[in-house]
């Protein structure tokens, strides 16, 4: 195997541990595969008041905290990585899947993640989700503060 496949499965390694911990709530594992300043894109925005760029991992993962208050996690299931000619390139489709404390409504999405590694953290993440889930689950008047800070 050589370098470049030794890479791509290393990236694949590394994003199945940190979207695990990113499912189970686990922001301190999830903080060790992201780098302070990582950049985080939403071309689709999740929520109306969303940015469609964030810069800094401990504002990805506030704004997560409060996304998530009312389940238990995301559950993330990986379903295909898919190879790119960079190595330190990753493109990966996965899905989440929860059920709300507060209504009893279950949520499942699924993503389009693009990422960029340096060593064994994230520095870039363009995440493809679909909004119209969101606000049917969550209800079109759901807020996160967290985003807008």
């Amino acid at each position: 195997m050589g370098f470049e496949e030794t890479r791509r499965a290393q990236l694949r390694t590394l994003f199945a541990e940190l979207i695990g911990a990113y499912g189970r709530k686990d922001f301190e594992t999830f903080a060790r595969y992201v780098d302070e300043q990582a950049v985080f894109e939403w071309p689709y925005l999740p929520l109306k008041e969303f940015p469609s760029r964030m810069v800094g991992r401990d504002a990805f993962i506030e704004t997560s905290r409060v996304g998530m208050e009312d389940c238990d996690g995301y559950h993330h299931q990986i379903d295909t990585f898919y190879d790119q000619l960079d190595p330190d390139t990753l493109i990966v489709e996965y899905h989440s899947d929860t059920t709300l404390r507060s209504s009893g409504i279950h949520y499942s999405n699924k993503y389009l993640g693009i990422l960029r590694f340096e060593g064994d953290q994230v520095v870039y993440w363009k995440e493809y989700v679909n909004p119209i889930i969101i606000a049917e689950a969550f209800g079109l008047n759901f807020q996160n503060e967290a985003a807008n800070s």
